[in-house]
């Protein structure tokens, strides 16, 4: 990029992370839900940001309570932007139900500024700063949601420290069915939802999980779709947190009459199921919804496929 800019738009995907027994280090980028962040310059020194789109009247737009307010800050401190910038972000990620959405508008306002003012960042350094933003908010840092939206497909994460991760290519054939329950949420919810897990394990729970990650994995690389749907299997972090999701064991009941799995979407309450044929999995999404007004729940749901990830739509 050459030319000297004022203004930039980035489409930033959704991601689920987790899926299962990969806590904290398993995450997907998925299509047809985005953030848009447009950064544009000003002379006024300062950071404007609004926000608009989905459930925008519920998110702030005060700096340092806002992911995209919080990385702005930090990436205008390390490299000097005294010329002010206004950002615009558009929810197109509903928030707070384990979308990755807080992530989605981190991963984009890092991504966009990047371009915007030639910082040179690494993708390793764009994470970072990300979920700075993320670690703000949450209370705890954690990469894999940005590192999905940056990426796109699905991401492992070696290392936290330093920060090392891998992106894996989706199977072309990948179908996910993600289904939201309407259940109260916590206010800050994803703080909530780490704060309730144990701090210690039993061996054999460890022993469960990892076998069912490394799996998982297997499956994802060799294009083994069932089995990476018998790997979403977790017996650490879903006791605790499906507790916060009213009807959940029901609708895992329904699932397993279908040959199926599902897990919980990140700190939850949407859960996701894994497929390779569409029809399957329209299948599946019915049921689903069908375990949850049973257990007197409204839901909702769609079918979705990998993302490729953040990128550039406006210049």
């Amino acid at each position: 990029m050459t030319k000297n800019i004022k203004k930039i738009t980035v489409q930033v995907p959704a991601s689920i992370a987790n899926l299962g027994p990969g806590f904290d280090i398993f995450a997907i980028a998925i299509s047809d839900l985005y953030d848009s962040v447009t950064i544009e310059k000003t002379n006024n020194n300062r950071i404007e940001l609004k926000v608009s789109g989905i459930k925008a009247d519920s998110i702030s737009e005060e700096l340092e309570e806002n992911t995209a307010g919080v990385v702005a800050e930090i990436l205008s401190r390390e490299f000097s932007l005294n010329d002010g910038f206004r950002i615009h972000l558009k929810k197109g990620i509903p928030h707070s139900l384990g979308l990755g959405s807080s992530g989605a508008s981190a991963a984009g306002t890092a991504y966009a500024l990047n371009q915007l003012y030639k910082l040179n960042l690494s993708e390793i350094d764009l994470i970072s700063f990300a979920s700075q933003g993320e670690a703000a908010i949450s209370g705890s840092v954690h990469i894999d949601n940005v590192s999905a939206s940056i990426f796109g497909g699905f991401i492992l994460v070696q290392s936290y420290n330093p920060i090392i991760v891998h992106k894996i290519q989706p199977p072309q054939n990948l179908k996910m069915c993600v289904v939201i329950p309407k259940v109260p949420v916590h206010e800050k919810k994803t703080a909530f939802a780490r704060k309730i897990l144990p701090r210690e394990v039993i061996l054999e729970q460890l022993v469960h999980n990892v076998g069912h990650a490394s799996s998982f994995i297997y499956g994802m690389t060799t294009g083994k779709i069932d089995i990476m749907k018998d790997s979403m299997s977790d017996v650490i972090v879903e006791e605790f947190r499906s507790k916060l999701i009213p009807g959940y064991e029901i609708v895992k009941e329904y699932a397993k009459k279908l040959n199926t799995n599902v897990a919980i979407c990140g700190s939850g309450p949407s859960i996701v199921s894994f497929f390779d044929r569409e029809k399957e999995a329209y299948t599946v999404l019915n049921a689903l919804k069908e375990g949850f007004r049973n257990a007197g729940i409204q839901s909702s749901g769609f079918i979705t496929r990998p993302d490729i990830g953040i990128r550039i739509v406006h210049l």
